[in-house]
């Protein structure tokens, strides 16, 4: 196997698409790491020689500067684009903000969108492949990540469809449904708290101590991203890609379609089996 021109979004230390980056990198393959910012991009690509470039994916004119800059590099193709820059939130449906809704979209779904269409004519170049990172969240739906819930579900609606429409072209669309992974992404829920009004403010402590994390399985980041690369790499790469802590799980449920019992473990396991409703509020 020849080596491969890759693109990665998001790549901040410590998390997916950085880990992913380096084992790319490690296995030969030319990778060009993004970043919001230059302080948002993993510094030990440096050290390594990862090379990187500053993409704002929900900038218009930032994105068009990549395109250009990968354009130049590889001279007018790209063999993998790999959408992972994403962010989380965490709150109940009913206190989170529509804005704050908008921003979960604007990144997780509209960003791949345009990121994707951009690259496109480099992807038809080379009959390339895109991975968009998507969670088990989308069909597992846990309580507390409405948005980021319908966000990965839209991301995966639109997979699908891309799929669909650009296989006669040559290029390949795989979504990677991931499940629970040891990253610094829940780094950025902290400091995330319900409303003492909130009808599910008998929760509230039990949130902030990431009650909601207690119990889970995850897996380690840097074999979580071997395992991706080489379902990446290999030419009979699946549409679908299932892999970290509880994706067996969640693939298992989401194929036999036992919602009720799905909506009764997760109403226990996030402890909404508390609440009690009245007129005079919850208690």
């Amino acid at each position: 196997m020849g080596a491969k021109s890759v693109f990665i979004t998001g790549c901040g230390a410590g998390g997916i698409g950085a880990s992913l980056a380096k084992e790319f990198h490690q296995r030969g393959h030319r990778v060009f790491a993004s970043g919001r910012t230059k302080d948002e991009i993993d510094p030990s690509f440096a050290d390594i020689g990862i090379e990187t470039l500053i993409l704002d994916v929900t900038s218009t004119e930032s994105i068009d500067s990549a395109v250009r800059t990968i354009r130049a590099k590889t001279g007018g193709t790209l063999d993998i684009l790999i959408n992972n820059a994403g962010v989380i939130h965490v709150m109940p449906f009913a206190d989170t903000p529509v804005a704050e809704v908008r921003r979960l979209f604007d990144v997780n779904v509209f960003a791949v969108w345009a990121v994707s269409q951009a690259f496109l004519p480099l992807l038809l170049e080379a009959k390339g492949l895109v991975a968009n990172l998507g969670s088990i969240n989308a069909g597992f739906c846990p309580p507390l990540f409405a948005a980021y819930n319908a966000s990965k579900a839209a991301l995966e609606a639109l997979g699908r469809t891309m799929r669909r429409e650009l296989a006669p072209l040559g290029v390949r669309i795989v979504t990677v449904k991931s499940g629970s992974v040891r990253t610094a992404l829940f780094d950025h829920a902290e400091g995330i708290t319900i409303p003492g009004s909130s009808i599910y403010a008998p929760l509230r402590e039990w949130v902030a101590q990431r009650g909601y994390l207690k119990g889970a399985s995850f897996v380690d980041l840097d074999e979580y991203a071997k395992t991706v690369v080489s379902d990446l790499l290999n030419d009979n790469v699946r549409p679908v890609i299932w892999r970290g802590g509880l994706a067996t799980l969640a693939w298992f449920f989401s194929w036999f379609g036992w919602e009720t019992m799905m909506d009764q473990q997760m109403i226990k396991s996030y402890s909404l089996d508390r609440l009690q409703y009245s007129r005079t509020g919850l208690s």
